[in-house]
């Protein structure tokens, strides 16, 4: 029998662990779910999530912010590698309107089909795109 794989976490370099923590919690309800430092390189990580998914946010020493082209989708996209992280919500146009009255910086906000994802950035720049939980993938 093949083994089962299940992803785990995904990971995000930030530049200030108790901001991005204390955002991820704020916006997400993502809770600390434990803490450790890396003795070999001062990196500071905590594993915050919510039950289904889990974040790991990195805090190097001297850690460089994201080049300018890499804060919005459609710049991001020509640059190989992961793009964002997705979050599915009940209404994402009404999440978003909420997310940008408390002035979370909007990237990409619904466009063309209803309900169609929107885009915001964390503290650090880091694309995170809002989903429509009922939007279906199977018909684009």
């Amino acid at each position: 029998m093949e083994p089962t794989t299940i992803f785990h976490h995904i990971a995000l370099s930030v530049k200030d662990l108790e901001e991005s923590v204390k955002w991820y919690d704020d916006v997400f309800d993502l809770k600390v779910l434990s803490r450790m430092t890396i003795p070999h390189n001062g990196a500071r990580l905590a594993f915050i999530g919510n039950g289904n998914f889990i974040i790991e946010l990195i805090q190097m020493p001297d850690s460089k912010p994201l080049p300018p082209e890499r804060g919005h989708p459609d710049t991001d996209n020509a640059t190989q590698g992961w793009k964002h992280l997705c979050v599915s919500v009940d209404n994402n146009y009404e999440f978003v309107q909420r997310l940008k009255a408390r002035g979370i910086k909007v990237a990409f906000e619904p466009k063309g089909m209803p309900r169609y994802g929107a885009f915001i950035l964390d503290p650090d720049g880091n694309i995170i795109e809002i989903f429509d939980k009922d939007f279906d993938v199977s018909v684009i």
